[in-house]
């Protein structure tokens, strides 16, 4: 009859136990909340997000663009102009792919090179050559420019063909529209939109102002 009870009484404890384990669980599941049901009002920057300059830099242009894209090129020179001779210890760029290629055919393909390249520590490098031949995007140039690089041209070239960077891109892709982003070049400014290829002359305005506040 005693090893009844204590059979009794363990029962009892492993089911306290576990009603309590179990609730804790299903209190803790309703707290999770899933990014695809919250509207976005800023773009995030996080490991996957190419970026030039101190992390911990006082202004962030986040840049939403196109390999292919005239005024994405245009940007893309002035803010490597700023970084270099007018701010080079205060902005910080980040990269955000966003390829039209319904405007821009070889936009995807092109994206994908650049990171390609990423993995082999050439992001910024592959990324300026790019957009100084955004006129002439071709699998042929994503090779010679790998070359130029001195990349390790046989992992390049199966990280191209097997579109490895592809889910990273579709990301950045999805997180432009989730932000309405609708053309390219969208530039965040410490979180303040602008879309088209602003004049180095505005945006050296628009830094100064951010830097200011």
């Amino acid at each position: 009859m005693k090893y009844f009870w204590h059979f009794v009484i363990s029962i009892g404890v492993l089911a306290i136990i576990l009603f309590s384990f179990f609730g804790a669980s299903l209190s803790f599941g309703n707290k999770i909340q899933y990014t695809d049901q919250n509207p976005i009002t800023e773009p995030s920057v996080t490991f996957i997000d190419p970026s030039l300059g101190k992390t911990d830099a006082r202004v962030t242009l986040i840049t939403y663009g196109d390999y292919g894209c005239d005024s994405c090129a245009t940007l893309d020179e002035a803010l490597v102009t700023l970084a270099a001779d007018d701010f080079p210890n205060d902005i910080r760029i980040v990269w955000k792919d966003m390829p039209n290629v319904s405007q821009h055919p070889e936009a995807l393909n092109a994206a994908i090179a650049a990171r390609c390249a990423e993995d082999q520590g050439k992001f910024w490098e592959y990324h300026t050559l790019l957009m100084t031949n955004h006129a002439l995007l071709n699998a042929e140039l994503y090779t010679a420019i790998a070359e130029q690089l001195e990349l390790k041209t046989n992992v390049f070239a199966s990280c191209l063909k097997d579109q490895t960077p592809s889910p990273i891109i579709q990301q950045t892709y999805e997180e432009g529209l989730k932000l309405g982003v609708s053309a390219t070049p969208t530039i965040f400014i410490n979180g303040v939109r602008y879309s088209g290829a602003l004049d180095i002359g505005t945006l050296k305005s628009v830094i100064r102002q951010a830097l200011a506040e």
